[in-house]
């Protein structure tokens, strides 16, 4: 059965190049792995781990926030239409949405198509006065998107929660940024998740826990390469390797090759030398002044800030600066 609230938007993202993407980082110098081939059945499972680790704060302190935000004002005559960016399920907007007036539109963005689209029925179906739009894009396909068409009559609050802002490059940052700010025009709104600074004690365990589940994420992508590529690469000479960054305030994820090897993959082979690294991620923590001068180079002012009691993480309420 059809939910007359629901409609879904597939702009057909262009499939990951896989092998491609692996040849071209393991012949970079230094060398690299996207953290997004982590990600198949396993790695998801690892990743649910991370999460449930004692030491990874972010997703608990996150929740406990969006539980106890409080009424979220938006001053605006016009009905709520939350776009979020990444929200495969609506569980985070499902949180948010008791704490907004009129929130009358939910549109959210992904690439994972299945589950972006499953999840939007179970959402229109629980609320059927609730208008749900689910688009299936990648970040690149969204600067071309007719945004006022669809949010037409309807005020726009744009939801990045996750703090995944910090995991961007400063370029993909930048780009996105101009995209958010397109999408929220000039009387929109934005809440942004951002992971504070705080004791390097407290940040370098979160990615590198004492059970192992942050290691065996980053070493799944090895396990892919080998079964669905056809490598060659022995997990056990690797390790998983997380630095903090002072002058970056960034960690930064390495595999780093225990011992000197060959490694082959399509016909290719890849010299390594003991204690060589292929950089997986980055992930930034930001002062209040850091997201106040992000947010400022893009036309936007913090207008409302929620942290927890040990100001570990913080939602931030932006509004378009004229």
């Amino acid at each position: 059965m059809s939910n007359k609230n629901l409609k879904t938007v597939d702009l057909v993202p262009k499939a990951a190049d896989f092998l491609g993407d692996v040849v071209k980082g393991l012949s970079a110098a230094p060398k690299s792995l996207s953290p997004k081939y982590c990600y198949d059945e396993v790695g998801s499972g690892f990743f649910d781990e991370i999460c449930r680790a004692p030491e990874y704060y972010l997703t608990r302190v996150e929740t406990a926030i969006l539980d106890q935000l409080g009424t979220v004002n938006l001053p605006s005559n016009q009905p709520i239409a939350v776009v979020e960016l990444g929200g495969a399920t609506s569980d985070k907007f499902r949180r948010l949405m008791p704490h907004i007036a009129n929130v009358k539109m939910y549109m959210p963005v992904d690439i994972s198509r299945d589950v972006l689209f499953g999840d939007a029925a179970k959402l229109a179906a629980d609320h059927p006065n609730l208008e749900v739009a689910a688009v299936c894009a990648d970040y690149q396909q969204l600067a071309k998107f007719p945004w006022q068409e669809h949010l037409k009559g309807k005020t726009p609050l744009l939801f990045f929660p996750g703090s995944t802002i910090g995991n961007l490059s400063e370029e993909d940052t930048t780009a996105l940024m101009r995209i958010c700010k397109a999408i929220i025009g000039d009387s929109g709104f934005m809440l942004l998740g951002c992971d504070l600074m705080k004791p390097v004690d407290v940040i370098v365990p979160a990615y590198s826990d004492a059970g192992g589940a942050n290691a065996r994420f980053n070493l799944n992508v090895l396990r892919r390469i080998n079964l669905e590529l056809g490598g060659d690469f022995k997990s056990e000479n690797f390790r998983h390797d997380v630095q903090f960054n002072h002058e970056k305030k960034q960690i930064d994820i390495h595999l780093v090759s225990k011992v000197a090897q060959d490694v082959h993959l399509a016909g290719h082979t890849f010299h390594f030398k003991e204690g060589e690294g292929i950089y997986a991620e980055s992930s930034r923590k930001f002062d209040r002044a850091d997201i106040e001068k992000l947010t400022a180079a893009h036309g936007l002012k913090p207008v409302t800030w929620w942290t927890d009691p040990k100001e570990y993480y913080a939602l931030v309420l932006l509004k378009a600066a004229p």
